[in-house]
């Protein structure tokens, strides 16, 4: 217990910092480099696209520092807002990566890729904020077998 809250799991915390590492990166990409990003997703370079790439690697560089300041919070935190967050974002990207893919819009191998990625983590998010109690670690019973709860 830290401050009257349930420590957060050693899994949900690597999963923030594995999706941080990788948000960062591929948003400071997307922002400082989109001629190279572009080159790597096979995808043709026009000023409306870069301005796209720009704008969206901005976003996703926020999502990867929201998923880093996770690290370091609290579980109700985590529950309320980052959670809940990563979870839209990956199922949302999930569905522009599929259309993409089926579009033909990015290289077969790097489409499949990403979109592998975005299902993957709304998964692990998903498991997170609908099954797997957002990470709380299984921890015994303080109620003793004959009491109740309410101290009677």
């Amino acid at each position: 217990m830290r401050n009257g809250s349930p420590d957060v799991s050693w899994k949900l915390k690597l999963t923030l910092l594995l999706t941080a590492v990788v948000l960062t990166v591929l948003g400071s990409g997307l922002t400082f480099a989109s001629h190279l990003m572009a080159h790597l997703y096979g995808t043709e370079e026009t000023l409306s696209g870069t301005n796209g790439a720009r704008t969206s690697g901005a976003a996703i560089f926020a999502l990867g520092a929201l998923a880093w300041i996770g690290t370091r919070q609290e579980l109700k935190v985590l529950r309320s807002v980052v959670i809940p967050v990563l979870f839209t974002w990956f199922v949302l990207k999930s569905v522009v990566a599929y259309l993409a893919v089926m579009a033909g819009v990015f290289r077969a191998p790097i489409g499949r890729t990403v979109l592998a990625f975005d299902l993957v983590l709304a998964v692990v998010y998903g498991y997170f904020l609908f099954v797997g109690g957002a990470g709380i670690p299984q921890v015994a019973s303080a109620v003793r077998p004959g009491s109740s709860m309410l101290g009677n």
